[in-house]
């Protein structure tokens, strides 16, 4: 479960409740295990993710979800206050360019740092804003780095797999990017499967299958280009030629490989496309 929100920064910031005693066990059994943990309490008050990971790595040993939560509060606290984002919590205003937020997420013996970036501003009216995904997995055990990726990612069931894609999101949605990636957190975020996308996707779904097979399905439109009278009307959006592409990506962890296979479909359709309104 995802750890902490764009828009809502984090509730433990302005909540006066103390941490459950669950969080403040495993705050102590690693406090008590190693030292450099107990220095983790009183984090950097560093102002680029770059800085936030190094410190990380420097003083957490081991992982603690207590501490780690403490960080990213007080990372995404500072964040809006340097942006003059003077109000927290759960209804923040519209964050201007620059503000970067940080989420995490448990993934069993790996961790996940979601950092989002706001590359334009945020407004109350029509929404253009866009922000920018990154993802940084490490190891639990000893906090080292496995991969650092300019995307979103989704898991591939049953294994330590995971499909590369979203590198940008605004109010149409999430933005696919140039390809797609599958990755290996076991072997250090090596990369199986490298695919670019021959078309301008729009839009995407990942869908689980079965163990270490996954459908992606991207579509993409175009003006539609058939005779006007065979145009239909559209209460939402216009009459378009649209491209659906099914990609069926089945990966095989002991030997390390993975195929995908593609097939396609056009067809005359509304638009599907989001627009900020």
């Amino acid at each position: 479960m995802i750890c902490a929100a764009m828009c809502a920064c984090s509730k433990q910031q302005g909540d006066s409740k103390p941490d459950s005693p669950a969080s403040e066990n495993a705050a102590v059994s690693s406090v008590a295990s190693t030292t450099a943990n107990s220095l983790a309490a009183k984090p950097d008050l560093a102002d680029t993710v770059d800085s936030f990971i190094a410190s990380l790595q420097l003083k957490m040993k081991s992982y603690d979800e207590a501490v780690l939560r403490k960080w990213i509060d007080a990372f995404n606290a500072r964040q809006l206050t340097l942006h003059g984002v003077a109000k927290a919590g759960e209804d923040l205003p519209p964050l201007p360019a620059g503000v970067i937020q940080i989420e995490f997420e448990d993934l069993g013996e790996h961790m996940l740092l979601q950092i989002r970036e706001v590359l334009t501003a945020h407004s109350d009216d029509i929404d253009g804003g866009t922000d920018q995904f990154r993802s940084v997995f490490f190891n639990k055990s000893d906090m080292s780095l496995l991969t650092d990726i300019p995307t979103k990612s989704q898991a591939m069931p049953g294994t330590s797999m995971r499909i590369a894609i979203g590198n940008q999101q605004s109010c149409m949605g999430d933005s696919a990017g140039e390809g797609f990636a599958i990755f290996d957190l076991k072997q250090k975020g090596k990369t199986y499967l490298d695919e670019k996308f021959q078309d301008q996707v729009q839009g995407f779904e990942v869908k689980p299958v079965k163990t270490g097979t996954i459908q992606l399905l991207t579509r993409s439109e175009a003006d539609f280009k058939g005779n006007t009278n065979d145009a239909q009307q559209c209460e939402i959006g216009s009459w378009v030629d649209v491209l659906e592409t099914t990609y069926t990506i089945s990966c095989d962890a002991k030997d390390g490989k993975c195929t995908s296979q593609k097939k396609q479909k056009t067809y005359q359709a509304c638009s599907a496309v989001g627009s900020c309104d």
